[in-house]
């Protein structure tokens, strides 16, 4: 294992990432104690009861409103606070219709809907 994985560095770090398609990959990657990208070290039990609960959640209304609890109870503790822009080019000839650059992994839905017009 990498040093920065395993916690082992002088200062935090951050390395690449797949992209988070669903709010419980970040969460609990960045913030739940025995997660190795934890790298805050955060350890906040009622954090953690609800990132936990969150997860046990059916109803996607209510597990939407404890999300948003999370986010503004991480945003009264800041134990993050991050600056970066994204710089991400996408480039497609224009006969290629109904298609648009996306963050995720879901190609294959994006291009089933779209078609060339030629």
């Amino acid at each position: 294992m990498r040093p920065c994985r395993s916690g082992k560095y002088e200062g935090i770090v951050w390395g690449p990432s797949t992209p988070f398609l669903e709010p419980d990959s970040f969460l609990a990657s960045a913030f739940l104690p025995d997660s190795p990208r934890n790298n805050m070290k955060v350890n906040d039990p009622p954090l953690t009861d609800m990132l936990l609960r969150q997860r046990r959640v059916q109803d996607p209304a209510k597990r939407r409103e404890l999300i948003l609890d999370i986010q503004r109870y991480l945003a009264k503790m800041v134990y993050r606070a991050e600056a970066y822009s994204l710089v991400l080019p996408a480039v497609w000839d224009p006969a290629l219709k109904n298609y648009g650059p996306n963050l995720g992994y879901d190609y294959g839905g994006r291009l089933m809907a779209a078609w060339l017009d030629r």
